[in-house]
């Protein structure tokens, strides 16, 4: 147990650590999303009329956003702080964004092509990225909305590579509830590698909600190989 605290009191100054040796911060990511109809002009990467939310932050956690909360807000920027908590309350901190055009989001869209960007320092697609980026078919981040939906036709996505240059699109077999963003380090590290919309994280990994101790040993594994 006094082994887990002090590796959890470490994990903060590991992520800062592995984040700066990594050229993390470099770059924005920037989500869009579109509606069903709309999937030509999402293969198109124009997204001058989607509603979308960029930032340059890296939260410390899986940090959530509801659709329908955030683009309904009085406000084009914002800072969500709630990001899923580690054991004994470590400090952790949120994502502050910019969002564009909030007033044609419409409740009852379905909202399922998705364009997103990070090309941060090397803008070379499936490398490593700075920012893992989850979607849900359901609100609060949550995979599973019961025995009535089943997985296969309600999906989550995980993506942490970079993308292209011009960013990508990729349609969803669902209206996207909810997505959440991350630090890409402490993933990749669990997953060995950065993941390209891994269905259902690969069916195989825990999602930020889970373990705090296999995200602090992944961790203090990527440290000490750097």
């Amino acid at each position: 147990m006094m082994l887990l605290k002090y590796l959890l009191s470490l994990s903060p100054w590991l992520l800062s650590a592995y984040a700066q040796e990594q050229g993390i911060g470099d770059g924005n990511f920037t989500v869009a999303f579109l509606p069903t109809s709309e999937d030509e002009t999402c293969k198109q990467e124009d997204i001058a009329n989607a509603i979308s939310l960029t930032t340059d932050t890296i939260p410390s956690a899986f940090t959530c956003f509801n659709l329908t909360d955030l683009f309904t807000q009085s406000s084009d920027n914002g800072y969500n702080d709630d990001v899923w908590k580690t054991p004994d309350n470590q400090p952790t901190f949120g994502v502050n964004y910019t969002l564009s055009n909030r007033g044609s989001f419409k409740a009852g869209t379905n909202y399922t092509n998705v364009w997103y960007h990070q090309a941060n320092q090397t803008a070379k697609a499936d490398e490593e990225g700075t920012w893992v980026f989850y979607t849900y078919a359901f609100e609060a981040c949550i995979q599973n909305g019961g025995d009535a939906f089943a997985l296969d036709d309600y999906p989550w996505f995980e993506t942490s590579c970079q993308t292209k240059d011009e960013g990508e699109c990729r349609q969803v077999p669902q209206t996207v509830k909810s997505f959440a963003i991350g630090p890409a380090a402490p993933y990749d590290a669990r997953h060995g590698k950065c993941e390209v919309w891994a269905t259902m994280g690969a069916a195989s990994m825990l999602n930020g909600r889970n373990s705090a101790l296999l995200v602090v040993a992944a961790t203090m594994a990527a440290f000490i190989m750097m």
